[in-house]
């Protein structure tokens, strides 16, 4: 039995064979499960390249795509599941430190995650540092209270626990590392674990995506949030930007400090907010509409967009 299945929504093998590659070179592949949750397994088209890799096909419609990591979710064989995406690469090492992290009292275990196109300039830099760069700052192994839902590592069972809540919670923004903390769970950073998260660069796609990414946020607290608590945020959006910007300072600043960062990219985040801001706002009045399935080519192809 795998010890770590890794769960990521696809139409094609194509779109996944980094991530394969990866996997199979993990130091133990043998114990790792390449869960693919798909619309239709007879689509994804051929791929020898996992050989290393035990591959588990899951049949679900991609959309809403928390279903889908749900359905993989309780699809997987192993003890401990990887919410992975089609463009996030698992560095060497990471199944074994992932796996060995686990051993402790945590239901959740975040690797360490790093820009995968950090040529990409200040548009790569600025969504990778407003989503993921307080998890890329290596300050060491601790304990933490807020991990992300995807491209982190969680004790199954823990999950399933969660019931029919499950899609929505993997939802994006909707409060799983709240729900976790709730119920008493704790969740645990490890950096010698590593994945390496892909972002978006071409403008006019960096700055669509940013506000797709508000919207989608918006829609789904309104769809969860009496009419009351929407209200006061409609009416409060325009704090959105100030509120982002303040929670991306000081990843902002350790690794301007620490490592440089390209021109503009201080301004890139400042823009990015306030373009996020702006979706959240419409989602707020008006729900997901197209978002989602816009999303979607975003989050099944971001290579297109470098």
């Amino acid at each position: 039995m795998p010890m770590l299945s890794f769960i990521v929504p696809t139409k094609s093998f194509a779109t996944i064979a980094d991530v394969a590659e990866r996997l199979a070179a993990q130091s133990v592949a043998e114990e790792i499960e390449l869960v693919v949750v798909c619309p239709a397994a007879s689509e994804l088209g051929e791929y020898e390249r996992v050989n290393a890799v035990r591959v588990t096909v899951v049949e679900h419609p991609l959309l809403p795509l928390g279903e889908a990591r749900a359905a993989g979710v309780r699809a997987a064989a192993a003890p401990i599941v990887a919410i992975g995406e089609t463009h996030a690469f698992p560095a060497p090492g990471w199944g074994e430190h992932l796996i060995a992290a686990h051993e402790g009292p945590w239901t959740a275990v975040v690797p360490a995650i790093t820009n995968a196109n950090p040529d990409g300039g200040a548009t790569s830099w600025s969504t990778f540092l407003i989503d993921y760069g307080r998890w890329a700052l290596g300050d060491g192994a601790r304990e933490i209270d807020d991990p992300p839902s995807y491209n982190a590592s969680f004790k199954k069972n823990h999950l399933v626990e969660l019931g029919d809540d499950l899609g929505r919670l993997l939802e994006p923004g909707t409060g799983l590392p709240r729900e976790l903390r709730k119920r008493g769970h704790r969740s645990y950073y490890e950096p010698k674990a590593r994945i390496e998260h892909l972002n978006l660069a071409r403008r006019g796609a960096w700055l669509y995506e940013r506000f797709l990414g508000g919207r989608l946020l918006g829609a789904a607290r309104r769809a969860h949030w009496p009419v009351a608590r929407t209200l006061l945020y409609v009416v409060g959006s325009p704090l959105v930007p100030v509120v982002r910007l303040a929670r991306s300072r000081h990843a902002l600043v350790a690794l301007a400090r620490n490592h440089g960062l390209p021109p503009h990219t201080h301004a890139a985040v400042v823009l990015a907010c306030v373009v996020w801001g702006a979706g959240e706002l419409v989602g707020y009045v008006a729900g997901r509409g197209r978002a989602e399935a816009d999303m979607l080519e975003y989050e099944l192809h971001k290579a297109r967009y470098l």
